[in-house]
């Protein structure tokens, strides 16, 4: 693979965006934060080429996230590649991830999980019964509730310890709030559920933050919550929307509205950074 530049922008971008539903991370950390560098989520990439055309690239965030995107199976020097690089994590879909903890012989994470990984075109949007529900941003309604939902969150999803779940439940809610990404349930004017989008493109959408407390699960409300939220996205234009399941439960949830698995999703995150051990 050979290290790109800024100068490789458009044709990386083009790449990735004909795989979008695979690739949502690093098309919105290349189009939000570019590579030059500077922020966390700015981009490095290296390319593998077939006949001048671009066949798999693997990228790697300023905070260490590596985002790989294959699409052959040809063999690729990902050790050269990132063997001086400090590596907090590896997401993407199963097989690429595995690849890439397995060239650099890195460690088991923090977090390990692999996902079914869905999709649905919103033409085929299977609406469940919404009578007397309605979705609202999250700025409408109070801080404190949803801080404590997020907090929930991050423990029964990310398996965080309840101190740092608390922190970063803070910083989560107020960039929910900021970007409005994501929805509210409300049930006789009462908050059911939250759904969102971790990413967002004009044509597709990544749907994350999927919570309804322990109280008021069982009573279809993940499911109204997502199934409105994303009926508001298609009324904007949006055509596809991409997510992973955490359990049987919540791949339920996705199917009974028109969600197809695809393959896997697989997350790696480190505690500490991590360098080759090659």
């Amino acid at each position: 693979m050979i290290r790109a530049t800024p100068a490789d922008r458009d044709a990386i971008m083009a790449f990735l965006m004909t795989r979008p539903t695979v690739a949502m991370f690093p098309i919105t950390n290349l189009r939000d934060h570019g590579m030059e560098g500077g922020h966390p989520k700015a981009m490095r990439f290296w390319m593998a080429q077939d006949g001048g055309q671009i066949t798999d690239v693997l990228g790697i965030s300023d905070s260490g996230v590596v985002l790989p995107v294959f699409s052959t199976n040809q063999p690729r020097d990902i050790r050269a590649a990132l063997q001086s690089c400090d590596i907090t994590g590896i997401i993407g879909q199963g097989a690429p991830v595995s690849e890439v903890k397995a060239a650099l012989e890195l460690p088991d994470g923090t977090l390990n999980r692999v996902e079914p990984h869905f999709e649905l075109a919103l033409e085929r949007l299977k609406m469940p019964n919404t009578t007397g529900l309605s979705i609202v941003p999250v700025a409408a309604v109070p801080r404190e509730e949803m801080i404590v939902w997020r907090r929930q969150y991050g423990i029964d999803a990310l398996d965080l310890e309840p101190s740092e779940s608390g922190i970063q439940a803070i910083d989560a809610v107020d960039r929910m709030i900021a970007r409005n990404t994501h929805r509210v349930l409300l049930a006789d004017g009462a908050p059911v559920a939250v759904t969102g989008f971790n990413a967002i493109l004009p044509e597709a959408v990544m749907i994350g933050g999927v919570y309804t407390p322990k109280y008021l699960r069982g009573r279809g409300f993940a499911r109204a919550a997502l199934a409105l939220h994303l009926a508001e996205a298609r009324s904007k234009g949006v055509k596809r929307a991409v997510l992973s399941a955490a359990n049987a439960i919540a791949a339920k949830t996705y199917t009974a509205i028109g969600f197809q698995q695809i393959g896997d999703f697989m997350i790696v995150l480190y505690d500490t950074p991590q360098t080759s051990n090659v």
